[in-house]
């Protein structure tokens, strides 16, 4: 049951080969030419030796032999080039397939699937196994296929010879080609499987040892740390090191029953030419011929080795690509919203979110319209559910129970594919990539004119910073902006949602790091360009709430108060003592300058 199961797995990545079957067929035939021509090569050029050593009395009769020789010694050369090239051409044309195929599974399970995953494994399972797959095709299909077309030919060449020579060959090659392998792929039991899960590890550990290296080197840890990674380092290597032991011992023993079949061959052939029923001149045809038929099966081996490796690394990609992605089954455009230029409203009913069924609801029965071109503020303690809304609404995560209306539309009957077009966010950890400051905010619309990326910069208050830059929009950001401060990334990611000018706006923390005054002209620009926009303005703190038309107050996932600032402050609710509290942190604040 279990080893069908496998099959089944192994067959959904073998189908990925359908579109160049023939040029696997192509492959696999000039292995397989590759391999003959070796052994026609050595069986001819031991005749030619053998009959010249005769002096035969016409150099007319070693014509034949002499042009055989070229002949397999040039096509093993042209069949042997074709077949890495072909073979090789079919490895990265597997391997683009598996990386596509592998990234449209992964896509649909951001983020809500990968949580469980560390970062370090999850770079590992897409990058480092999905690279072991690649060798389904060239380490683990090709070698057997190749050395049963071969056997055969060869063993029905030796039998021309003398049966009895084909059945000793034979059997060598079956110990060579089935007992060895299979022997190889025993010792190695679970060391193969064990390899790539330490190689997991390792790679896990030093993604965490990166990203946590400043404050590794602050508490003085790093002596420590090194120590548990030079430690995985070591496991991982000692499970190569014995895998390479186990190759080589398996090289030797292969080499052994090569050199033992032809022994034995040798020792068969003198008896037969003794008895006159082989040739003299073809007795060191037969043991050439012998030689070099292993190999049709030298390869077999490595390639049972390989398949615990392709196992374990198909296995840990299984984990990832089989989840069931979050239900975002919608197939209605952005034209049911029906926009028409307008900015939409938003209903949010009796909402329920959380992100693990066994664990408490984020996001409970929560409630509360917004009104075309409304800018709504939604506020709360920590863990009352905010940044989850942000998510929420944006489809990142699916909400469970309950309706979210656009313009009377169900969010989740919407295209995925229509939400950049409706909603722009600015996350609370907004990334930026790797490349300069004009192609991180081309990112939201590639075809922006110049006049609007100055426009975008000027409201976001980056214009001054850019400016001052001696590459302006061509400075490289770094690997996670890490050239910009926490404030000047927030007021990037603003910027690109400027640019990508979509009709609802869910700003996530869009302020933090930002100082008042910059905060203030900013959300005073941001209010002036959206004014024909919906806005949802997530925030933690209670200043500069007094631009906007309505507060949503959080807490525990309900909604608790609603209304403007003013009255919310008149009530001596939560929305007050937050306020309150607020206040009393900055005059402590000022008290201690």
């Amino acid at each position: 049951m279990r080893r069908c199961q496998r099959r089944g797995i192994m067959r959904q990545y073998t189908a990925l080969l359908k579109p160049y079957r023939w040029w696997v067929v192509l492959a696999l035939l000039m292995a397989t030419l590759t391999v003959l021509a070796n052994v026609g090569l050595m069986s001819t050029s031991a005749y030619l030796i053998a009959r010249a050593a005769q002096h035969p009395y016409t150099i007319l009769l070693l014509w034949v032999p002499i042009v055989g020789v070229r002949f397999f010694g040039t096509s093993r050369g042209v069949f042997r080039y074709l077949d890495r090239y072909v073979s090789h051409n079919v490895t990265f044309q597997l391997l683009k397939e598996l990386r596509v195929y592998v990234y449209r599974k992964l896509e649909p399970l951001i983020p809500s699937r990968l949580q469980a995953f560390h970062t370090g494994d999850l770079l590992s399972r897409v990058v480092s196994d999905v690279d072991t797959l690649q060798n389904l095709y060239l380490g683990l299909y090709a070698p057997p296929i190749v050395a049963l077309l071969s056997t055969i030919v060869i063993l029905g060449l030796m039998a021309y010879f003398g049966v009895a020579l084909a059945l000793v060959l034979a059997v060598f090659l079956v110990l060579a080609g089935v007992v060895v392998p299979v022997l190889s792929q025993w010792s190695a039991g679970g060391l193969t499987a064990r390899m790539v899960q330490a190689r997991g590890e390792l790679s896990t550990e030093l993604v965490e040892t990166i990203h946590g290296n400043t404050d590794l080197l602050v508490l003085g840890q790093e002596a420590r740390h090194l120590e548990k990674l030079g430690a995985l380092v070591r496991a991982w290597a000692l499970r190569r090191i014995r895998l390479h032991w186990l190759a080589g011992l398996s090289a030797g023993i292969m080499q052994a029953l090569n050199n033992g079949a032809m022994w034995l061959i040798l020792v068969l052939g003198i008896g037969m030419v003794t008895r006159g029923a082989l040739p003299p001149v073809l007795l060191p045809v037969v043991v050439l011929l012998t030689l070099a038929s292993f190999e049709a099966v030298n390869a077999l081996p490595p390639a049972f080795q390989m398949r615990g490796q392709i196992s374990a690394a198909r296995t840990r990609i299984n984990e990832i690509v089989d989840q069931t992605p979050p239900i975002f089954a919608g197939q209605k455009t952005l034209e049911a919203v029906g926009l028409d230029g307008k900015a939409p409203a938003v209903q949010l009913h009796d909402v329920r979110f959380r992100y693990h069924s066994t664990t408490p609801w984020v996001l409970d029965k929560t409630s509360f319209d917004v009104l075309p071109m409304q800018h709504v503020a939604v506020v709360g303690p920590s863990g009352a559910g905010k940044s989850t809304l942000s998510g929420v609404l944006s489809q990142l995560w699916p909400y469970e129970e309950g309706h979210i209306l656009i313009n009377g539309v169900e969010l989740s009957d919407l295209r995925v594919d229509a939400m950049p077009h409706l909603i722009g966010v600015v996350d609370q950890e907004p990334h930026l990539f790797d490349t300069t400051l004009r192609e991180n905010l081309l990112l939201a619309n590639p075809s922006a004119t110049p006049t609007q990326l100055q426009e975008a910069l000027r409201i976001a208050q980056l214009e001054s910073l850019v400016n001052e830059l001696p590459d302006g929009l061509e400075t490289p950001v770094g690997e996670h902006g890490f050239n910009f401060s926490g404030g000047e990334r927030k007021r990037v990611a603003i910027a690109r949602v400027i640019l990508q000018n979509a009709p609802i706006l869910v700003f996530d923390e869009a302020t933090e790091g930002l100082d008042a005054l910059t905060e203030r002209r900013l959300i005073q620009e941001l209010r002036q360009w959206a004014k024909n926009k919906t806005v949802l303005w997530i925030t933690h703190r209670l200043v500069n709430l007094d631009v906007m038309d309505q507060v949503v107050v959080l807490a525990q996932g309900r909604v608790v108060e609603q209304g403007p600032a003013e009255t919310l402050g008149r009530q001596r609710g939560l929305f007050q003592r937050m306020r309150e509290s607020e206040i009393q942190t900055f005059a402590w604040n000022a008290d201690a300058v």
